[in-house]
């Protein structure tokens, strides 16, 4: 038992063979030699100081403790376990191949800043990452896993980046938690993200206190309750992958993109919709733009993807539960002859506001299984969808849909398998 210096200060410290035991105000190093740290009660890192923790460095929050940075965290290949939390105050955490697993409030950025750099975050019981009011953050190359709640939070904060990475088996515990929950602010770059298998939405835009209008672009939803959800907000959602989003025989399941209240007015352009239980649902006076050829902007030309949104044997690629006309012009309607159309469009026929979905995108695009637009199935396209798979980057919307042969809506080893018995046949 012994009080320990580091830095300029004081705290107290109970060092046992292979642990060190903490609390109180920190600063300097931790190193993995000292591992674990064992929190034995809150502890922060003050203003105008900074905690290193080195690679196979453990952090055991004892349960319930928080580890608050009022200062600067930088931690590399360390690891956070047993409940408690990582509480950002105004503070810097800089994370890169950290583990968190099995917190209780996960990483919490409030003010201040945070990057956090191919981390696994799983197991939160509430979320997993938060960031209020936060500056010049981002999340990369990260999973996060599993989490009671939100997978990751933003609110009022529109420099918050993420990019690249998994979100996954969120909202565990609420199904009105968004894995991806973006709340009235407006951040850019929500790109190449792979957002699927949360038993929520996997993405959530609303307006509450500000107008949320982020970026919302290449990103892979797939197989959640539903794939983004607009709540009185005009976000952009452009060049996703949104496909296979219901959960099983659950009507009230099923959006591709479901859009609700009078100011969810967002532009959809270029992604590829399909495999849901309803492609686009437009209710309670929403009013979204699927794709306008009258006026002169090119921002908001169509060019979306339907493709086979069925439930209960009904294909509904657009459902408009509004009195409003839509705009859904210049868009692929694949597999459907042009008389067929209108029947996979719930509007005025059914008593609600027309879908003007004329004139329809005139070239043809490829027809499965021509990956490789050759206009024959040979071992070029085998190739092509091979490439795919060993790529682990999300493709275009338009070769996910030519490489998914077997239309599970995974691009995989079955995919090729498929498309080789038919070179072969």
């Amino acid at each position: 038992m012994c009080f320990k210096k580091i830095g300029m200060l004081t705290f107290f410290v109970v060092s046992l063979i292979g642990q060190t035991t903490i609390s109180g105000n920190v600063s300097g190093i931790w190193d993995s030699q000292s591992s674990p740290y064992q929190l034995s009660g809150n502890t922060a890192v003050p203003q105008g100081d900074t905690l290193f923790i080195e690679a196979n460095t453990s952090v055991d929050f004892g349960v319930s403790n928080e580890l608050r940075i009022r200062g600067v965290l930088i931690a590399h290949g360390a690891t956070f376990i047993n409940g408690g939390s990582l509480f950002g105050e105004s503070g810097t955490i800089e994370l890169d191949s950290c583990q968190l697993r099995g917190l209780d409030q996960g990483i919490g950025i409030y003010g201040g800043f945070a990057r956090i750099h191919h981390c696994l975050i799983e197991s939160t019981l509430e979320t997993g990452i938060t960031f209020s009011s936060s500056d010049s953050s981002f999340v990369r190359q990260s999973q996060i896993l599993n989490s009671g709640g939100y997978g990751i939070k933003i609110t009022q904060s529109d420099l918050v980046e993420v990019y690249d990475n998994l979100i996954q088996g969120n909202s565990q515990d609420d199904f009105n938690h968004p894995a991806l929950f973006i709340d009235s602010c407006s951040p850019q770059v929500i790109e190449r993200n792979i957002v699927q298998e949360n038993h929520a939405q996997g993405i959530g835009v609303w307006t509450l206190t500000a107008v949320a209008a982020p970026i919302i672009k290449n990103n892979l939803v797939r197989r959640n309750f539903t794939g983004i959800t607009i709540v009185n907000s005009p976000p952009l959602i452009k060049d996703n992958i949104i496909v296979a989003n219901y959960q099983e025989d659950n009507f009230n399941s099923g959006a591709g993109i479901f859009a609700g209240y009078p100011s969810s007015q967002g532009i959809v352009m270029g992604n590829y919709i399909g495999g849901n239980y309803y492609g686009v649902s437009n209710i309670n006076n929403a009013a979204l733009n699927l794709g306008d050829m009258v006026n002169d902007y090119p921002g908001d030309d169509g060019l979306n993807i339907f493709y086979d949104n069925t439930y209960d044997g009904a294909t509904w690629n657009i459902w408009n539960d509004t009195s409003h006309e839509l705009l859904a012009q210049n868009n692929f309607w694949q597999g459907l002859p042009l008389s067929e159309v209108d029947a996979t469009l719930h509007d005025n026929e059914e008593g609600a506001g027309e879908i003007i979905y004329e004139p329809i995108y005139a070239p043809a695009i490829p027809t499965p299984p021509d990956v490789n637009n050759d206009g024959e199935i040979n071992v070029l396209d085998v190739i092509v969808v091979i490439e795919n798979i060993l790529d682990m980057d999300i493709p275009e919307p338009l070769i996910f849909y030519l490489s998914d042969i077997n239309t599970d809506y995974y691009i995989n080893v079955n995919d090729a398998l498929a498309l080789i018995d038919l070179v072969v046949d």
